[in-house]
Order: C-alpha cells, then sequence, then structure tokens
C-alpha cells in the first residue's frame, strides 16, 4: 500500500511536459517557493519546463559524497522492489514500464531527476549511511529512503 502510494505522488507530482534536448544546461538560484497563488504555480511550471534534460549524467559543485548516493533506494526496506537506482550514469524507477535508465544531474546536493520525461528536482538533504533524505521542490515534502542491500 505504501508503495502504491509513493507511486501515486510521484505521478501526481510530475505532471509538467518536457522535451529531451542536450546537455546545457542552466540552475537560477534556488529560492524558497511558497506556492499560494496561480501566479507562483505558474511561475515554477516555466522554470521546470526550461530544464532539459541531458544526453548523460552530469556532475557540478558537489556537496556530497557520491560513493554514499549511489544503489538501491526505497522508503520502505521491507518492500519486495526498490523505489529507484541511482548509478554513476543513471537513474531509474524500479519496475517502470518506461524508458530504462534516464540521465540526472547532480550540482550541489540538488538532483534533478527525469521521470516519463519531466523533470523532479530535490535537495539532498541526508546522505549517510544507508540513509537518503530528499526534499522535493514541487511538493516541500522530505522524503526518506533507506538503502537496499541485495
Amino acid at each position: 500500500m505504501n508503495r502504491l502510494i509513493t507511486f501515486a505522488l510521484i505521478v501526481l507530482i510530475f505532471s509538467c511536459r518536457h522535451e529531451r534536448v542536450t546537455d546545457n544546461i542552466t540552475f537560477k538560484n534556488e529560492t524558497k517557493t511558497n506556492l499560494n497563488s496561480k501566479n507562483e504555480v505558474s511561475s515554477r511550471q516555466i522554470e521546470l519546463n526550461q530544464i532539459k534534460q541531458p544526453n548523460k549524467t552530469v556532475f557540478r559543485n558537489l556537496k556530497i559524497d557520491t560513493t554514499k548516493l549511489f544503489g538501491l533506494w526505497s522508503q520502505d526496506p521491507t518492500a519486495i522492489f526498490a523505489d529507484f537506482n541511482l548509478t554513476s550514469t543513471s537513474f531509474n524507477i524500479v519496475e517502470y514500464e518506461g524508458k530504462e535508465k534516464e540521465p540526472y544531474i547532480l550540482d550541489k546536493n540538488k538532483i534533478t531527476v527525469f521521470y516519463q520525461d519531466k523533470p523532479h528536482i530535490g535537495v539532498i538533504t541526508l546522505n549517510k549511511y544507508d540513509t537518503l533524505k530528499i526534499k522535493w521542490t514541487s511538493t516541500g515534502l522530505e522524503t526518506v529512503y533507506i538503502k537496499i542491500k541485495r
């Protein structure tokens, strides 16, 4: 049930349309967004639409230890499948019927993943031992993931 809720939340979060282009990506200074008005939601959608998916994974100005970042991650460590797999070259949601492996962007502690060709941005707030916390900017919620050792 928890996995179903997680999947439904991911699908709801990633509702904007996006097209694939080149490796040229620019980031704006990250600001805390309070989505109280239609204009703020609209400008957030415009900002997301400006992010183009790279042809290969991009690392910039890293502020986290990537050796602890790569692996299978799940919100429920007892689940049969992990939620996603993160490697040095790709991100993919386990058991997703779309493209298997997608390049992603890791800039400082901000990760931008592409799910169904749409960008999803999160700030990595913790990456220790077998715990990964990502605060997804689209919802403002922090999600705790546990590394699956298989």
